[in-house]
């Protein structure tokens, strides 16, 4: 590996390249960034100005740490198969929150709070640039549809007012500071109940929905929906709450482990 030191002087670099594009994962330097960004590293080891040491040894533990929760040979290295899923469109939130947390019990993890009442409304205050606005309701409606299905949940649009969980489409910067980075890299990203639920969705996808050409939006807005429900990203690849985007999937269906979960919250 590269000494630390100019790994520590290249980030800043790397860290400025236009959001126009995302940043493709092609060594090291750039896999640290993915690493901190996803909750495997600590911020303050990758920060040039933070004076915190980076190892050889925490780095290859996070690696690790990364390699089991994609499901991948734990080398400790950044092998084809590792940089690979690097570069594979997700979403955008955290695999694990808190650095150095421990190893979960449970494939399905949960966050801290629930959704008190069962009878949810959402609303969709900004629609993408490319889809017809009906088929957005539609897709958006299945969405939900398939987490009512396996729960006593039941949830209702609403064209104005207040709602529980709002859906926007967005390009790069829109407020969070939380950026999207254009098309591929992260797809969405969705705050958990303590957060307000909403959901975000990168408008500067291909969004499609009769069709698998694109960006599936309802595989995408199912996950999202289990982060506004409580759910955090599940290490089980069948499971809808795994965080990479499949594109081979042709039906959108919860694994069981996603019913464990989301029963778990609401029974």
């Amino acid at each position: 590996m590269m000494a630390w030191t100019a790994i520590l002087l290249t980030l800043s670099i790397t860290a400025a390249v236009s959001r126009s594009q995302p940043v493709q994962i092609t060594g090291t330097t750039s896999a640290l960034m993915y690493l901190t960004k996803f909750g495997y590293m600590d911020p303050a080891s990758t920060n040039p100005n933070s004076g915190a040491l980076l190892s050889a040894e925490s780095v290859h533990k996070s690696i690790m740490e990364f390699q089991a929760f994609a499901g991948l040979n734990q080398t400790g290295q950044l092998d084809d198969a590792t940089i690979q899923m690097m570069n594979t469109p997700r979403c955008g939130v955290k695999d694990k929150v808190g650095y150095g947390s421990e190893a979960r019990k449970k494939r399905y993890a949960l966050e801290e709070y629930r959704w008190s009442s069962t009878y949810l409304t959402y609303r969709i205050t900004k629609y993408p640039t490319a889809l017809y606005k009906a088929d957005v309701d539609r897709g958006i409606a299945a969405a939900f549809k398939v987490w009512e299905d396996a729960t006593n949940l039941k949830f209702t649009a609403v064209n104005g007012g207040h709602a529980t969980i709002e859906i926007r489409f967005e390009r790069y910067e829109h407020g969070h500071g939380d950026s999207f980075d254009g098309p591929g890299g992260t797809l969405a990203h969705a705050y958990p109940p303590a957060g307000g639920g909403d959901i975000h969705f990168d408008d500067t996808e291909e969004w499609t929905i009769y069709s698998y050409k694109g960006t599936n939006l309802l595989q995408v807005a199912v996950h999202e929906i289990g982060h506004s429900l409580g759910l955090s990203h599940s290490t089980v690849k069948s499971a809808v709450m795994f965080p990479y985007y499949k594109h081979d999937q042709r039906k959108v269906k919860l694994d069981q482990d996603d019913v464990l979960g989301i029963q778990a919250l609401y029974g």
